[in-house]
């Protein structure tokens, strides 16, 4: 995470985080108005500038400076076209603001850098297309008319009123506003349909901007504050508690970024460098995943006891930052394997360990393993079966005999209870599959006759996994009636989504398409159900769990089809001429 430079107070960083997270999780939209484009040239007027143009053509003279106040620069622009003709003033935009000869900023390119789901402008300059041309993480498409809404894709530059050199009209005068929501309504409705799914961000408006103030009476005519999305106006500004409070009364929030220590009242490049960096820092982690390994190679010191122990924090700390992927990705399972292979070999001794290292030690490294989508390796298997029977952390009757270590020995109490008990499920688990895939049948009846007798110490995803076992052993073992037994007494949980899928693979593996389909489908739509009702981040694992569901339902929806084709009416006959898909998919 990148620190900051500039300390944010605490005033207005709840709500700087909470764009961070909208815009990051893609749920985030920017309006920019003009005096964005002062960062990129001094030479873009402002609106009192623009005023003072307007009134100097209308009347012939410049207004008095102590008198400013008074001007609408709306009425003023309906004065000008009204005494030099709607062509002249629109050519008095033009010549008026430079555009072309200005580069865009780098904060035009840092804006536009951000994930925004879309960015509408009200500014008729270029800035902001000619900027996109710079950022090479996101493609912007331009929309200058509202023909061009129903074909452009996100993320879009909206160009709300007209556009250089010749999209027209430009929006400038009262009466234009006054037609604006009729002879418009797409924009209006493109930037009202954004606000009710999206956090709004106002950039380079003041909070009397002519443009700002038209555009928030549009949204709440039609939208009612409690209907849209948080409205943020961003920047550093001078303003009343009078007009604060006006301003959160028509539903918006004021993040003054003058209070951040070193931005003055007026250097508004300055202050969103600051937010643009803050927001940038708050981009999460989770596809570089794994993080700061702790250590690739161990020292093999004389007394390993510390090194375990640092090795063990920092796994620790790296499988609670795991975003949750169900199979991790290519590239960051060459990582995560790089991080731990050495150690695969590099095993705590029973004999002189203290108590609890050797059996949280294996917990972290059997993760990582099944992570990398390997499995148990034999010497591995072996320290696991000692492990097994050295602890029994459970509150049970009768321990077993060759137990060292459980609840009625007094060094157990010093012990965390909690994490030795599941880690200690998490190895017996792990070996009952390891015998199973190593043919090992009697060790597998023994291991999970004894899972069974912990059903009530089992969390719900590990008794998924035990019936899951179990139809695995049936099948691997040719007893394919056992299978199907096993699959009829089996009822997944719904709140478990990748077990139901599994089962789902599992019947078609044994050739019950039909039950197979339905199953498939509960589980989509139960994960979909789960996506829906998620706010914020996007929840990785409910990702994973969604394209796996895919991809079965696609498997078995295309084996259906082809069983179909297969079919021989006359002789009621199947064909068998492709075998089963799930072969794989069910030893994953």
């Amino acid at each position: 995470m990148i620190e900051m430079e500039v300390r944010i107070p605490d005033s207005i960083r709840p709500y700087l985080n909470e764009i961070a997270e909208r815009l990051w999780a893609k749920r985030a939209a920017v309006m920019v108005g003009a005096g964005f484009s002062k960062n990129a040239g001094s030479e873009f007027p402002d609106w009192n500038q623009l005023g003072d143009l307007f009134h100097q053509k209308a009347h012939g003279k410049t207004p008095d400076p102590s008198n400013q106040k008074y001007l609408n620069a709306l009425r003023l622009a309906e004065e000008v076209q009204a005494a030099i003709g709607r062509p002249a003033l629109e050519n008095l935009l033009r010549s008026s603001i430079p555009d072309l000869n200005i580069e865009p900023s780098a904060l035009h390119v840092e804006l536009l850098e951000l994930p925004w789901t879309d960015v509408f402008t009200t500014n008729y300059d270029t800035l902001l297309e000619r900027a996109s041309a710079k950022v090479v993480t996101l493609r912007y498409e331009p929309v200058v008319n509202k023909e061009d809404i129903p074909y452009a894709t996100k993320p879009r530059i909206v160009k709300l009123h007209g556009s250089f050199p010749s999209e027209r009209p430009f929006i400038i005068t009262e009466e234009d506003y006054r037609r604006y929501p009729i002879d418009y309504a797409p924009f209006v409705n493109t930037v009202q349909q954004a606000l009710l799914e999206n956090t709004f961000c106002l950039i380079g408006f003041s909070g009397d901007d002519p443009n700002f103030l038209q555009w928030i009476g549009w949204i709440r005519d039609n939208l009612g504050r409690d209907k849209t999305q948080k409205i943020y106006l961003v920047g550093v500004f001078n303003l009343s508690a009078a007009r604060l409070q006006l301003l959160a009364h028509r539903g918006i929030i004021v993040v003054d970024l003058s209070s951040c220590d070193g931005i003055n009242a007026h250097d508004h490049k300055k202050a969103l460098s600051t937010f643009f960096e803050y927001i940038r820092s708050k981009k999460p982690d989770t596809l570089s995943w794994p993080t700061n390994p702790n250590s690739i190679h161990p020292e093999h010191s004389a007394d390993g006891t510390n090194e375990f122990q640092k090795i063990i924090q920092g796994w620790r700390q790296q499988r609670l930052a795991y975003p949750g992927w169900l199979i991790l990705p290519h590239s960051n399972r060459e990582s995560l394997w790089r991080c731990t292979s050495a150690w695969t070999n590099y095993l705590p001794d029973l004999e002189k360990s203290p108590p609890g290292l050797d059996i949280l030690y294996t917990f972290e490294l059997i993760w990582r393993l099944e992570r990398c989508l390997l499995p148990l390796f034999n010497n591995i298997a072996e320290y696991c079966d000692v492990l097994i029977e050295k602890y029994w952390p459970f509150q049970t009757d009768h321990s077993p005999k060759n137990s060292l270590i459980h609840p009625g020995e007094e060094i157990f109490q010093s012990l965390p209870s909690y994490d030795i008990q599941r880690a200690w499920l998490a190895i017996a688990l792990a070996t009952l599959r390891f015998y199973r895939e190593e043919g090992f049948l009697e060790k597998w009846k023994v291991a999970e006759a004894r899972l069974k007798g912990l059903s009530d110490q089992l969390s719900s995803e590990q008794r998924e996994f035990l019936h899951y076992e179990g139809y695995l052993f049936s099948l691997f073992t040719l007893d394919l009636s056992g299978a199907r037994q096993r699959l009829e007494n089996w009822r997944t949980n719904e709140a478990q989504p990748y077990w139901m899928a599994k089962r789902a693979a599992a019947f078609a593996e044994i050739g019950l398409l039909g039950e197979a389909e339905s199953l498939i489908r509960d589980a989509l739509e139960n994960v979909r159900k789960k996506l829906n009702q998620k706010v914020g981040a996007v929840d990785l694992t409910l990702v994973s769990l969604e394209s796996n569901a895919m991809l079965l339902a696609k498997y078995i929806q295309e084996s259906a089809c082809q069983r179909q084709s297969n079919f021989d009416p006359p002789s009621g006959n199947v064909k068998l001429t492709h075998p089963w898909r799930f072969t794989r998919y069910l030893a994953g």
